[in-house]
């Protein structure tokens, strides 16, 4: 049996958020298609209770042996089907941060940004560099990627612990409190990457390389 999450987030987050935030207070961030993709987010918190109830779930007999289920901020999101619109709860980190709201500057056409993205693979693929806009990242930001979570809820009696209007915006007013002060615009790192991001990068590689 097997509990994962989508797309999780939290106070402390540090790949995420910060990633789009850094991206979005250099000016570069842009909404990709139409802006209405339609996407599910977990709580940390949220995942952590899901987990614990997936522990306790393990006995013989149990409904829940050899599945495998989602767990997300179900309801609670602002549409009560289990979804939010994925640019529009961005935009509102990246104004809590007291950047310029994304959603009021020029979109970019899914078309040509996968066509951009195929070319960075290809370029990526051919000098082993790590481009951080690629064919997989467009379609990550352009798609719906939400789930139901009726099966959690009946096997493993999950409901979310955290909403997810209140742990969102506590999410931002703890990125407003740790991360902003330490964000510097004007920093950059190698291939256009904000230097706290590529030093993420580089630890990530590192421990990889430590565990082969």
């Amino acid at each position: 049996m097997s509990v994962a999450p989508h797309q999780v987030y939290g106070p402390k987050d540090a790949l995420f958020l910060p990633n789009i935030l850094e991206a979005a207070g250099t000016g570069r961030l842009r909404v990709f298609g139409n802006g209405q993709n339609r996407i599910c987010f977990s709580h940390v918190d949220n995942y952590s209770h899901g987990l614990i109830l997936g522990e306790e779930a393990l006995y013989p007999g149990s409904p829940a042996l050899g599945k495998f289920y989602i767990v997300t901020d179900g309801s609670t999101h602002p549409h009560k089907e289990g979804y939010s619109v994925f640019w529009e709860d961005l935009d509102k980190a990246i104004v809590g941060m007291g950047f310029a709201s994304i959603r009021a500057k020029c979109h970019l056409p899914r078309g040509i940004m996968m066509a951009i993205g195929y070319v960075c693979d290809l370029v990526g693929w051919a000098t082993g560099a790590r481009i951080k806009l690629n064919s997989f990242g467009v379609r990550m930001l352009t798609m719906h990627r939400w789930f139901n979570i009726e099966a959690a809820e009946k096997d493993l009696k999950y409901t979310p612990v955290i909403g997810f209007e209140q742990g969102w915006q506590e999410t931002i007013d703890w990125f407003q409190e740790n991360w902003l002060p330490k964000f510097e615009a004007s920093q950059q790192g190698m291939l256009g990457l904000h230097s706290r991001t590529q030093e993420r990068i580089n630890l990530l590689d590192s421990n990889k390389t430590k565990a082969e």
